[in-house]
Protein backbone atom coordinates (compact mmCIF):
# COMPACT_ATOMS: atom_id res chain seq x y z
CA UNK A 1 0.00 0.00 0.00
CA UNK A 2 2.81 2.50 0.45
CA UNK A 3 4.07 2.11 -2.86
CA UNK A 4 3.62 0.51 -6.90
CA UNK A 5 6.65 -1.40 -6.35
CA UNK A 6 6.71 -1.92 -3.17
CA UNK A 7 3.74 -4.34 -4.14
CA UNK A 8 5.40 -5.34 -7.19
CA UNK A 9 8.51 -6.53 -4.90
CA UNK A 10 6.19 -8.07 -2.61
CA UNK A 11 4.02 -10.13 -4.36
CA UNK A 12 6.35 -11.24 -7.23
CA UNK A 13 8.63 -12.17 -4.72
CA UNK A 14 6.26 -14.62 -2.68
CA UNK A 15 5.08 -16.07 -5.96
CA UNK A 16 8.43 -16.64 -7.01
CA UNK A 17 8.78 -18.25 -3.34
CA UNK A 18 6.05 -20.53 -3.55
CA UNK A 19 8.11 -22.87 -6.20
CA UNK A 20 9.98 -23.70 -2.87
CA UNK A 21 7.25 -23.02 -0.28
CA UNK A 22 3.91 -24.23 -2.11
CA UNK A 23 1.83 -22.32 0.89
CA UNK A 24 3.39 -18.84 0.02
CA UNK A 25 1.61 -18.48 -2.78
CA UNK A 26 -1.57 -17.38 -0.78
CA UNK A 27 0.60 -14.72 0.58
CA UNK A 28 1.25 -13.36 -3.00
CA UNK A 29 -2.57 -13.98 -4.34
CA UNK A 30 -3.81 -12.13 -0.79
CA UNK A 31 -1.42 -9.08 -1.40
CA UNK A 32 -2.97 -8.84 -4.92
CA UNK A 33 -6.22 -9.14 -3.86
CA UNK A 34 -5.26 -6.15 -1.32
CA UNK A 35 -4.41 -4.09 -4.51
CA UNK A 36 -7.39 -4.26 -6.05
CA UNK A 37 -9.70 -3.89 -3.43
CA UNK A 38 -8.57 -0.97 -2.50
CA UNK A 39 -7.30 0.82 -5.27
CA UNK A 40 -9.18 -1.02 -8.34
CA UNK A 41 -8.45 -2.65 -11.36
CA UNK A 42 -6.55 -0.46 -13.21
CA UNK A 43 -4.15 0.44 -10.73
CA UNK A 44 -3.58 -3.41 -10.01
CA UNK A 45 -2.66 -4.20 -13.51
CA UNK A 46 0.40 -1.58 -13.25
CA UNK A 47 1.66 -3.85 -10.74
CA UNK A 48 0.45 -6.64 -12.11
CA UNK A 49 2.68 -5.97 -15.49
CA UNK A 50 5.93 -5.98 -13.51
CA UNK A 51 5.13 -8.31 -11.13
CA UNK A 52 4.25 -10.90 -14.08
CA UNK A 53 7.46 -9.90 -16.33
CA UNK A 54 9.53 -10.52 -12.81
CA UNK A 55 8.11 -14.22 -12.44
CA UNK A 56 8.88 -14.91 -15.59
CA UNK A 57 12.45 -13.47 -15.34
CA UNK A 58 12.81 -15.86 -12.79
CA UNK A 59 11.24 -18.53 -14.18
CA UNK A 60 14.04 -18.24 -17.45
CA UNK A 61 16.97 -17.87 -14.54
CA UNK A 62 16.03 -20.46 -12.29
CA UNK A 63 13.66 -22.72 -13.71
CA UNK A 64 14.64 -22.97 -17.13
CA UNK A 65 11.11 -21.58 -18.28
CA UNK A 66 9.64 -18.50 -19.03
CA UNK A 67 5.61 -19.38 -19.75
CA UNK A 68 5.52 -22.19 -17.34
CA UNK A 69 5.67 -19.76 -13.58
CA UNK A 70 4.03 -16.86 -15.53
CA UNK A 71 0.89 -19.39 -16.02
CA UNK A 72 1.35 -20.38 -12.90
CA UNK A 73 1.27 -17.06 -11.22
CA UNK A 74 -1.26 -15.45 -13.50
CA UNK A 75 -3.45 -18.08 -12.09
CA UNK A 76 -2.68 -17.60 -8.96
CA UNK A 77 -3.73 -13.89 -9.07
CA UNK A 78 -6.15 -13.67 -11.44
CA UNK A 79 -8.90 -15.44 -9.77
CA UNK A 80 -8.40 -13.79 -6.35
CA UNK A 81 -8.62 -10.24 -8.27
CA UNK A 82 -11.74 -11.13 -9.73
CA UNK A 83 -13.16 -11.96 -6.61
CA UNK A 84 -11.52 -8.89 -5.04
CA UNK A 85 -13.17 -7.10 -7.91
CA UNK A 86 -16.88 -8.30 -6.88
CA UNK A 87 -16.19 -7.32 -3.37
CA UNK A 88 -14.82 -4.00 -3.81
CA UNK A 89 -18.47 -3.39 -6.22
CA UNK A 90 -20.88 -4.97 -4.31
CA UNK A 91 -19.31 -4.66 -0.59
CA UNK A 92 -20.88 -8.04 0.18
CA UNK A 93 -18.57 -10.91 1.03
CA UNK A 94 -21.47 -13.24 -0.25
CA UNK A 95 -21.21 -12.27 -3.81
CA UNK A 96 -17.31 -12.43 -3.41
CA UNK A 97 -18.06 -15.57 -2.21
CA UNK A 98 -20.35 -16.26 -5.39
CA UNK A 99 -18.06 -15.22 -7.89
CA UNK A 100 -15.70 -17.81 -6.29
CA UNK A 101 -17.80 -20.97 -6.31
CA UNK A 102 -19.70 -20.87 -9.56
CA UNK A 103 -16.72 -20.38 -11.56
CA UNK A 104 -15.95 -24.05 -9.50
CA UNK A 105 -19.55 -25.32 -10.68
CA UNK A 106 -19.17 -24.20 -14.18
CA UNK A 107 -15.04 -25.91 -14.44
CA UNK A 108 -16.82 -28.98 -13.39
CA UNK A 109 -19.79 -28.72 -16.06
CA UNK A 110 -16.57 -27.95 -18.14
CA UNK A 111 -14.91 -30.90 -17.74
CA UNK A 112 -18.42 -33.48 -17.73
CA UNK A 113 -18.90 -31.66 -21.23
CA UNK A 114 -15.25 -31.57 -22.59
CA UNK A 115 -14.17 -35.16 -21.17
CA UNK A 116 -15.55 -38.16 -22.31
CA UNK A 117 -14.34 -40.30 -18.99
CA UNK A 118 -13.06 -37.43 -16.43
CA UNK A 119 -12.41 -40.64 -13.87
CA UNK A 120 -10.40 -42.48 -16.60
CA UNK A 121 -8.67 -38.82 -17.18
CA UNK A 122 -7.60 -38.42 -13.44
CA UNK A 123 -6.40 -41.92 -13.43
CA UNK A 124 -4.28 -41.22 -16.06
CA UNK A 125 -2.75 -37.93 -14.52
CA UNK A 126 -2.72 -39.40 -11.15
CA UNK A 127 -0.98 -43.02 -11.64
CA UNK A 128 2.55 -41.70 -12.61
CA UNK A 129 2.88 -39.55 -9.71
CA UNK A 130 2.04 -42.42 -7.05
CA UNK A 131 3.60 -45.15 -8.78
CA UNK A 132 6.97 -44.29 -7.75
CA UNK A 133 5.91 -44.31 -4.05
CA UNK A 134 4.07 -47.85 -4.75
CA UNK A 135 7.09 -49.29 -6.07
CA UNK A 136 9.48 -48.08 -2.84
CA UNK A 137 6.44 -49.46 -0.03
CA UNK A 138 7.39 -52.10 1.92
CA UNK A 139 6.80 -55.69 1.25
CA UNK A 140 3.76 -55.92 3.37
CA UNK A 141 2.05 -52.75 1.66
CA UNK A 142 -1.20 -53.43 -0.39
CA UNK A 143 -0.07 -51.63 -3.70
CA UNK A 144 -3.66 -53.82 -5.51
CA UNK A 145 -5.73 -51.76 -2.50
CA UNK A 146 -3.94 -48.26 -3.29
CA UNK A 147 -4.56 -48.71 -6.88
CA UNK A 148 -8.24 -49.77 -6.32
CA UNK A 149 -8.56 -46.94 -4.03
CA UNK A 150 -6.68 -44.28 -6.18
CA UNK A 151 -9.08 -45.23 -9.30
CA UNK A 152 -12.49 -44.69 -6.91
CA UNK A 153 -11.13 -41.83 -5.81
CA UNK A 154 -10.57 -40.47 -10.08
CA UNK A 155 -14.06 -40.33 -10.23
CA UNK A 156 -14.67 -37.57 -7.37
CA UNK A 157 -11.37 -35.40 -8.67
CA UNK A 158 -13.15 -33.20 -10.52
CA UNK A 159 -14.93 -32.08 -7.84
CA UNK A 160 -11.77 -31.93 -5.40
CA UNK A 161 -9.63 -30.35 -7.51
CA UNK A 162 -12.73 -27.53 -8.36
CA UNK A 163 -13.58 -27.22 -4.60
CA UNK A 164 -9.90 -26.63 -3.48
CA UNK A 165 -9.30 -24.43 -5.55
CA UNK A 166 -12.46 -22.47 -4.87
CA UNK A 167 -11.38 -22.60 -1.01
CA UNK A 168 -7.77 -21.23 -1.74
CA UNK A 169 -8.88 -18.81 -3.64
CA UNK A 170 -11.99 -17.68 -1.09
CA UNK A 171 -9.06 -18.15 2.06
CA UNK A 172 -6.65 -15.67 0.21
CA UNK A 173 -9.57 -13.57 -0.54
CA UNK A 174 -10.22 -13.22 3.03
CA UNK A 175 -6.80 -12.80 3.67
CA UNK A 176 -6.59 -9.44 1.86
CA UNK A 177 -10.03 -8.09 3.47
CA UNK A 178 -8.48 -8.64 6.62
CA UNK A 179 -5.75 -6.71 5.59
CA UNK A 180 -7.48 -4.02 4.42
CA UNK A 181 -9.49 -4.34 7.57
CA UNK A 182 -6.31 -3.76 10.04
CA UNK A 183 -5.06 -1.06 7.78
CA UNK A 184 -8.26 1.20 6.96
CA UNK A 185 -11.40 -0.18 9.25
CA UNK A 186 -10.05 -1.63 12.52
CA UNK A 187 -12.76 -4.25 13.00
CA UNK A 188 -14.85 -4.04 9.95
CA UNK A 189 -13.93 -7.56 8.18
CA UNK A 190 -15.21 -9.39 12.00
CA UNK A 191 -18.47 -7.90 11.43
CA UNK A 192 -18.76 -8.84 7.77
CA UNK A 193 -17.28 -12.00 8.62
CA UNK A 194 -19.54 -13.24 11.02
CA UNK A 195 -22.82 -12.39 9.10
CA UNK A 196 -21.62 -14.25 5.91
CA UNK A 197 -24.87 -16.22 4.06
CA UNK A 198 -24.83 -16.93 0.04
CA UNK A 199 -28.05 -16.74 -1.69
CA UNK A 200 -30.90 -19.35 -0.73
CA UNK A 201 -30.77 -20.44 -4.71
CA UNK A 202 -27.39 -22.13 -3.72
CA UNK A 203 -28.70 -24.49 -1.03
CA UNK A 204 -31.69 -25.61 -3.38
CA UNK A 205 -29.10 -26.26 -6.32
CA UNK A 206 -27.73 -28.05 -3.53
CA UNK A 207 -30.10 -29.98 -2.62
CA UNK A 208 -31.42 -30.91 -6.47
CA UNK A 209 -27.65 -32.20 -6.52
CA UNK A 210 -28.06 -34.58 -3.94
CA UNK A 211 -31.04 -35.64 -5.19
CA UNK A 212 -29.86 -36.18 -8.51
CA UNK A 213 -27.00 -38.22 -7.10
CA UNK A 214 -30.12 -40.20 -4.97
CA UNK A 215 -32.29 -40.49 -8.00
CA UNK A 216 -29.34 -41.73 -10.91
CA UNK A 217 -27.64 -43.60 -8.59
CA UNK A 218 -24.49 -45.30 -9.78
CA UNK A 219 -24.57 -43.54 -13.04
CA UNK A 220 -22.61 -40.89 -14.96
CA UNK A 221 -25.06 -38.06 -13.86
CA UNK A 222 -24.79 -39.42 -10.35
CA UNK A 223 -20.83 -38.80 -10.46
CA UNK A 224 -21.69 -35.21 -11.71
CA UNK A 225 -24.21 -34.74 -9.37
CA UNK A 226 -21.46 -35.31 -6.58
CA UNK A 227 -18.59 -33.88 -7.90
CA UNK A 228 -21.11 -30.59 -8.22
CA UNK A 229 -21.73 -31.50 -4.15
CA UNK A 230 -18.45 -31.12 -3.28
CA UNK A 231 -18.49 -27.51 -4.42
CA UNK A 232 -21.55 -27.21 -1.93
CA UNK A 233 -19.42 -28.71 0.81
CA UNK A 234 -16.65 -26.20 0.40
CA UNK A 235 -19.55 -23.50 -0.01
CA UNK A 236 -21.07 -24.30 3.50
CA UNK A 237 -17.97 -25.05 5.11
CA UNK A 238 -17.06 -21.69 4.62
CA UNK A 239 -20.15 -20.58 5.98
CA UNK A 240 -20.62 -23.44 8.93
CA UNK A 241 -17.65 -21.82 9.93
CA UNK A 242 -18.84 -18.04 9.67
CA UNK A 243 -22.02 -19.18 12.11
CA UNK A 244 -19.65 -20.76 14.62
CA UNK A 245 -17.43 -17.52 15.01
CA UNK A 246 -20.72 -15.69 15.03
CA UNK A 247 -22.23 -18.25 18.05
CA UNK A 248 -19.02 -18.59 20.11
CA UNK A 249 -18.18 -14.80 19.82
CA UNK A 250 -20.78 -14.15 22.10
CA UNK A 251 -20.16 -16.73 24.79
CA UNK A 252 -17.51 -16.51 27.95
CA UNK A 253 -14.18 -18.13 26.59
CA UNK A 254 -15.54 -18.08 23.06
CA UNK A 255 -11.71 -17.48 21.70
CA UNK A 256 -10.49 -20.92 23.30
CA UNK A 257 -13.74 -23.19 21.94
CA UNK A 258 -13.22 -21.33 18.54
CA UNK A 259 -9.69 -22.46 18.68
CA UNK A 260 -10.58 -25.95 19.20
CA UNK A 261 -12.76 -26.26 16.54
CA UNK A 262 -10.33 -25.19 14.51
CA UNK A 263 -7.96 -27.83 15.62
CA UNK A 264 -10.44 -30.16 15.40
CA UNK A 265 -10.93 -29.58 11.78
CA UNK A 266 -7.61 -30.29 11.17
CA UNK A 267 -6.50 -33.46 13.49
CA UNK A 268 -10.18 -34.86 12.86
CA UNK A 269 -11.53 -33.81 9.33
CA UNK A 270 -14.82 -35.58 10.22
CA UNK A 271 -15.47 -32.27 12.25
CA UNK A 272 -16.27 -30.59 8.80
CA UNK A 273 -19.81 -32.45 8.54
CA UNK A 274 -21.48 -30.83 11.41
CA UNK A 275 -20.07 -28.11 10.39
CA UNK A 276 -21.14 -28.21 6.71
CA UNK A 277 -24.48 -29.21 7.81
CA UNK A 278 -25.00 -25.71 10.08
CA UNK A 279 -23.81 -23.83 7.07
CA UNK A 280 -26.13 -25.61 5.20
CA UNK A 281 -29.36 -25.30 7.70
CA UNK A 282 -28.57 -21.91 8.34
CA UNK A 283 -30.23 -20.84 5.03
CA UNK A 284 -34.22 -22.05 6.68
CA UNK A 285 -32.50 -21.69 10.83
CA UNK A 286 -30.90 -18.35 10.48
CA UNK A 287 -28.71 -19.93 13.66
CA UNK A 288 -26.53 -16.38 14.21
CA UNK A 289 -30.57 -14.29 14.87
CA UNK A 290 -31.99 -17.42 16.45
CA UNK A 291 -29.16 -16.94 19.07
CA UNK A 292 -29.67 -13.52 19.55
CA UNK A 293 -33.34 -14.10 20.45
CA UNK A 294 -32.95 -17.01 22.59
CA UNK A 295 -30.35 -14.60 24.47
Amino acid sequence: MKGRWQAVFVIAGFACLSFMIPLVGLLSSAAFGLVVLRQGPQSALTVLVPAAMAVAAFGGVVLGSVAAPLIYALLLWLPTALAAWVLRLSRRLEWALAAVVIPALVAVLAVYGLVSNPAEFWSEKLMPMVQPLLDQAPADFDADAARSGLRVAAHYATGFVSAGSALSVFMTLVLARWWQSLLYNPGGFRAEYLELRPSPAFAYVALACMGGAALFASSAVAELMWNLGLVFFMLYLMVGIAVIHALLSRRAGGKFWLAGVYLLLFVIPQVAIPVVLMGFTDVWMDWRHRRIAGA
